[in-house]
Parts: structure tokens; sequence; C-alpha cells
């Protein structure tokens, strides 16, 4: 898998200001799509929200 970064964020702005302020940010919503994704190196962002 790629680097990136996890954030937890603990309010809805938080998780806001890391969407818009991030190179290519996703959000992690469980993950069952994303990591596997990721794990095949067909996903690469830059910034977990979870």
């Amino acid at each position: 898998m790629y680097e990136f970064d996890y954030h937890t964020p603990q309010t809805l702005a938080d998780a806001r200001s890391l969407l818009s302020g991030r190179d290519d940010p996703k959000l992690l919503a469980g993950g069952q799509t994303l990591l596997p994704t990721m794990k095949q190196r067909l996903a690469a962002p830059s910034d977990l929200i979870d």
C-alpha cells in the first residue's frame, strides 16, 4: 500500500476542512471497497478520514 495520513476528526467542521484542504482525501466509511482497492494499488489517497 501507499503512504497516507490517517485522520479521526472530532467534528463535522474538522472533517470538512480535511476534505477541502488536502491533495486527494478519501472518507474511510467502513473501508470495504477502498482498502482492498488500495492493497491492489488501484487507489492512492493522500489522506484517509475516518
